[in-house]
């Protein structure tokens, strides 16, 4: 069985993908903090009132995400959630998630690991304690050596767990049956990724060197001794497996290397592939000659002399892990929520066993009443003018939304090459391309929507997407607005842009700014670009660009309603106004985090880590 779980990496604060701006309503991305650059001309305006806060409701809650599961038996797994859930499998269905590690400052108990050695027994680590269960009842324990990265059982009294953080997780220490004790830093490692107990005497880990070598530890006592598996840096994570006294494998993620221990040393055992590679990121041993291991989509069988591999899953940057009761019954879960069941060459299909949803990467509202929100696991939900709806799932990658109505949407899975539309309910999948990372969408209106992959766009012509143009040299588009079918503008981080006018695109011009990290439009002669080179904001008079002032410090998000009033939001809580003239402080302030925002004439929405708000 396998002892040891390495959680494929899961963002703390997600990288939002590149801004969506959607017609009619502006929508807008995380935001740089810039420094002043003096403004030119000034339009005159009126005075302002400052924006006035609804109370923060949930949007996207913050659940699921699987980070480990744990087999002792063909009908019997643990597996456990990131929000602190817990759930088990008896061969062919799991229970309802469950709630067993709290949240701490409301944030997720990040629960990395769990280890079940018997049917009745599993320990299982957090990054604020440790919980243990015995026959069905968790007992969850806050503790001063967290934060744990990962635990392996030999049985209900001698575990080993590795405490620290993701980069320097190095403290090693036992569970006796009560509590854990003998903590001791790891000699040589500047991080330790997996440790296994194939016996009560004896443990094995591997990690990291100071050096960034690989090293192999092993313990038959209170201290733990190293050795080098190679001298040149390997920039990856390792996992590990053992089966008996003269039996481990250790994995080396993207570096693909394994290592085979035979009782006395470390031997090097080759590469991960067989001409085909695999990044084994988790691994499970039943004997020497039968391991599996998974990693970016696909999942390999070791025989004890070679790898077979093959195709898992279609999903790029799902975290998996795989823990085997015998050679031919494992249980694969992914970070998206959903688990395998096989072995070799045969899989069943994916299946969704814990619902998952959380951080929001695009949203559209095109009236005051009414938006869609996309997240990072493929969901979208709805706003009704007074509630969010439940997360819907769509697919299992971050998906791009742009609503020009209430009653017409369109999605586009960010990864998949598949696109959805909404006129009242969600229509069918329909594939239009291979796998291709996407970056924005916006939709002008139903027949005509722009889809961009770096510097290539396809149109949408209200049947189907055409093929990609190649518009820009550069692969960073970092806005793209549609204002109706006539007006279109995409623009690159270097602020070359260019604009539609109903039947072609423009030739590339310059904008005169670099770094643009943003842009919103209200109108074909109003839009809004901020810039990182020159901390300036600048605007567009459906002609030219011209220079405004200086961007506010820590501003997290941003979005106009119209050429003399745009709403920002700063991280710490303070909301800035656009008056036409420059951005000023005012004295509202929201505790929402600003991950997206977008604004309507008479309405503002933003949404952050699982709350929202918008402008009453």
């Amino acid at each position: 069985m396998r002892a040891s779980r390495v959680l494929g990496q899961v963002v703390a604060a997600l990288a939002v993908l590149v801004a969506t701006v959607t017609s009619p309503s502006v929508e807008s991305a995380q935001a740089s903090p810039p420094s002043g650059v003096a403004p030119r001309s000034v339009p005159t305006v009126t005075a302002v009132a400052d924006p006035v806060w609804s109370a923060p409701v949930t949007a996207i809650p913050d659940r699921g995400r699987p980070s480990d599961v744990s087999c002792p038996t063909t009908t019997w797994c643990m597996a456990v959630d990131l929000s602190g859930r817990a759930m088990t499998f008896n061969g062919s269905t799991w229970t309802a998630p469950k709630v067993v590690f709290p949240r701490v400052d409301g944030q997720n108990p990040d629960v990395r690991a769990v280890s079940c050695p018997t049917t009745t027994f599993c320990l299982a680590v957090s990054a604020s304690g440790y919980g243990v269960y015995r026959s069905g009842t968790w007992t969850v324990v806050p503790s001063a050596l967290a934060p744990f990265r990962t635990v392996s059982c030999y049985s209900s009294s001698r575990c080993a767990v590795v405490a620290g953080n993701d980069q320097s997780a190095r403290r090693i220490g036992y569970w006796n049956g009560s509590t854990i004790t003998g903590v001791v830093t790891a000699p040589w490692a500047s991080r330790v990724d997996a440790v296994v107990c194939p016996s009560a005497a004896v443990c094995h880990g591997i990690g990291v060197a100071s050096t960034g070598a690989a090293i192999a530890l092993r313990s038959s006592g209170a201290q733990w001794v190293a050795s080098f598996l190679n001298q040149t840096s390997v920039d990856s994570t390792f996992d590990l497996s053992c089966t008996s006294a003269t039996f481990c494998l250790a994995t080396s993620g993207t570096s693909y290397r394994t290592w085979r221990w035979n009782g006395t040393s470390w031997r090097y055992a080759g590469e991960a592939q067989n001409g085909m590679l695999l990044e084994a990121n988790s691994l499970s041993c039943t004997s020497a000659t039968s391991c599996h291991a998974v990693g970016d989509r696909r999942v390999g069988r070791w025989n004890g002399s070679t790898w077979s591999i093959r195709e898992l899953t279609t999903v790029f940057g799902a975290s998996t892990v795989v823990d085997c009761a015998t050679s031919t019954a494992c249980v694969v879960v992914d970070d998206r929520g959903r688990f395998q069941r096989g072995s070799g060459s045969t899989w069943t299909p994916a299946a969704t066993f814990d619902p998952t949803s959380g951080w929001v990467t695009d949203l559209s509202c095109p009236t005051a009443t009414f938006c869609m929100a996309a997240d990072d696991t493929g969901n979208v939900l709805r706003w009704t003018g007074t509630s969010w709806t439940a997360p819907g799932r769509l697919g299992v990658r971050p998906t791009l939304v742009s609503c020009v109505s209430a009653t017409w949407c369109m999605t586009v899975d960010s990864q998949q090459g598949a696109f959805r539309t909404w006129t009242g309910a969600w229509g069918p999948a329909t594939p239009f391309d291979s796998f291709a990372p996407y970056g924005a969408v916006a939709c002008g209106s139903s027949s005509l929507c722009f889809l961009f992959q770096g510097g290539e766009a396809r149109r949408w012509n209200g049947r189907t997407w055409a093929s990609p143009v190649r518009l820009f040299t550069s692969n960073e588009l970092t806005g793209l607005a549609c204002r109706g079918s006539n007006f279109c503008i995409a623009m690159t981080r270097d602020g070359s842009f260019r604009t539609w006018n109903g039947s072609m695109w423009s030739a590339v011009r310059r904008s005169g700014q670099t770094e643009v990290f943003d842009l919103t439009c209200v109108s074909p002669t109003f839009c809004m670009l901020s810039s990182g080179a020159y901390g300036s904001t600048a605007t567009f008079n459906g002609s030219t660009w011209t220079v405004r002032g200086s961007w506010p410090s820590g501003l997290g998000g941003w979005a106009c309603q119209s050429s003399t009033r745009c709403v920002g939001l700063a991280y710490d809580g303070v909301t800035w106004v656009w008056d036409g003239r420059a951005w000023a402080a005012t004295n509202s302030r929201l505790d929402v985090q600003p991950y997206r925002i977008t604004c309507v004439p008479t309405r503002c929405m933003v949404v952050g880590y699982e709350k929202s708000s918008w402008t009453l």
